[in-house]
């Protein structure tokens, strides 16, 4: 006799988190530029000497934006974290947080709209290729938020779940540049009202 297993319909959830940061945030998008010079030298095309530099102009460009041309986080960054910070010995694997935690995002450019304090310019000394040094312009984002709607498996993660593995995103892996999981210090955040969205569920 055959034994016939029922699969369980999908119990979707949705919850939005804020989140602030507890350390500066610095952005470091690609630039149409820096993307030209890849495709060109991909395509076998000579590349043109260096111009001159426009520390403004990069730090402009080295942000991310929304369609609407606000300064913001981009989503997967956030999810991207959630998922380093997963850990079998935590009783969360990378995979379930890969098929059962999604990130509602309506910008077209995928970004979540930031608030902050402060953004200041940042010139940064760096290691590029063999060794060699190169300065780094890049925005600097101070007393950031940016808040979140979730969407999960409830079969498979609880809201529970997301508060902690969010925090713990936050805690020890970060985001953008210098964050924890690259050995900075920037780019750390935390749920704003942990015990609100613990207590809700």
């Amino acid at each position: 006799m055959t034994t016939v297993t029922k699969l369980n319909p999908i119990k979707r959830e949705i919850v939005q988190l804020t989140i602030k940061g507890t350390s500066s945030y610095i952005s470091h998008a690609w630039s149409e530029k820096a993307l030209g010079m890849i495709r060109d030298k991909q395509a076998g095309k000579k590349t043109k000497t260096r111009d001159a530099r426009d520390p403004e102009a990069e730090v402009q460009a080295a942000a991310y934006y929304t369609e609407d041309g606000e300064f913001g986080i981009p989503a997967m960054a956030i999810k991207t974290a959630m998922i380093t910070a997963a850990h079998k010995d935590l009783g969360i694997e990378k995979t379930l947080v890969k098929k059962a935690l999604f990130l509602r995002c309506s910008d077209p450019n995928l970004v979540l709209p930031m608030t902050f304090g402060k953004m200041v310019a940042r010139e940064d000394k760096v290691r590029v290729g063999q060794g060699s040094a190169d300065l780094r312009y890049r925005p600097e984002f101070r007393n950031w938020s940016v808040t979140i709607t979730f969407e999960f498996d409830a079969e498979l993660l609880t809201q529970h779940d997301v508060v902690n593995l969010l925090n713990r995103a936050g805690f020890g892996v970060g985001i953008g540049e210098w964050r924890p999981e690259k050995g900075g210090e920037f780019g750390r955040f935390e749920i704003v009202d942990t015990a609100a969205a613990l207590k809700a569920v």
